[in-house]
């Protein structure tokens, strides 16, 4: 059974006038879900206080904050080809960028500096 059917059950026992701790007795015995009294109080608060259509919301983020630009990458590339520096000097000269994005996008170009590449590492 789906949580949505759960909570709608919840709250026609609710309606009812049952206390918690009656209603997760009954939400036990017939559906086999087990939910805590604080549980219920949080459901019973969220119905009290908004219009909640019982769906879980998602938690997934809306925004990726680490994501990196095009540009970027292009630069730590571009110091990387350049001096071959690691990602600890790298992240020294672009600001707000941690060492390990920079090894991420150096790992991920599969970018070897160029004294190592000249000996055939």
């Amino acid at each position: 059974m789906k949580k949505e059917e759960i909570r709608k059950e919840f709250f026609k026992l609710k309606i009812k006038r049952f206390t918690l701790k009656k209603c997760k007795n009954i939400l036990l015995a017939p559906f086999g879900y087990e939910v805590s009294k604080r549980t219920l109080q949080r459901w019973n608060k969220k119905l009290n206080e908004t219009e909640w259509d019982l769906r879980d919301k998602s938690k997934r983020p809306k925004t990726i904050h680490t994501k990196l630009t095009f540009e970027i990458e292009q630069k730590i590339i571009k110091i990387r080809n350049k001096t071959g520096w690691g990602e600890n000097k790298i992240c020294d000269f672009i600001p707000n960028i941690s060492h390990k994005i920079v090894n991420k996008i150096l790992n991920q170009k599969n970018n070897v500096p160029p004294t190592l590449k000249s000996v055939g590492l």
